[in-house]
């Protein structure tokens, strides 16, 4: 009897833990971020994320205590993807600030997601710790370009305009469609950058 239990326990294996997609606590919370941006923070729910990903709940509780758990990986891993990644990759552009200012620029457009910040801030009005989060994300990507600026040459309130509108212009470009005649949403940025730089 031992050995017949044994002969099916390795044949369920082989059958169906063999298929069974395997995911990190990483792939959740991006399809956790996925859901938030396309369905608001109810949209966010394990069986659904579970079906999203092709697993099963028990796959969910083996990453998770629960969804609170979950809720605060997807908020860490929007603060590495959306501000830490997109600062080191600046920094691997040369030693000239320009290239470094306009590096940033170009980053930051290609990878903001405006419907997840949205849903992100409208998140944090409800949750203060979400959005202490938030604020800090923001002070860090400002200090930044600050930064940048500022070893440009730039101070007072003619810097702090410029902070300002190109953390302005990425909210804007991602909301609006790409509808710049015969020029590229890119080329159209990197005028935008020249112009705030000069």
């Amino acid at each position: 009897m031992e050995k017949l239990t044994t002969e099916v326990a390795v044949v369920n294996t082989l059958t169906y833990g063999m298929h069974v997609p395997k995911k990190s606590p990483m792939d959740w919370s991006r399809a956790g971020l996925s859901r938030l941006a396309s369905a608001g923070l109810d949209g966010v729910r394990v069986e659904v994320l579970a079906k999203d990903l092709g697993v099963t709940k028990g796959s969910f509780y083996w990453h998770f205590r629960d969804r609170q758990a979950l809720l605060d990986s997807m908020l860490e891993q929007w603060e590495v993807q959306a501000t830490d990644e997109v600062i080191a990759a600046t920094q691997r552009s040369g030693t000239d600030v320009q290239a470094h200012f306009t590096r940033l620029l170009e980053i930051s457009g290609d990878r903001f997601d405006a419907r997840l910040e949205l849903a992100l801030r409208a998140w944090g009005r409800g949750d203060a710790a979400v959005r202490k989060a938030i604020e800090a994300v923001d002070a860090r990507r400002l200090a930044t370009v600050r930064g940048f600026l500022g070893q440009m040459g730039f101070e007072g309130a003619a810097r702090e305009a410029r902070v300002f509108l190109l953390y302005s212009v990425l909210f804007g470009a991602a909301l609006l469609p790409e509808s710049h005649g015969r020029y590229s949403r890119r080329r159209v940025m990197h005028e935008v950058i020249e112009l705030l730089s000069a």
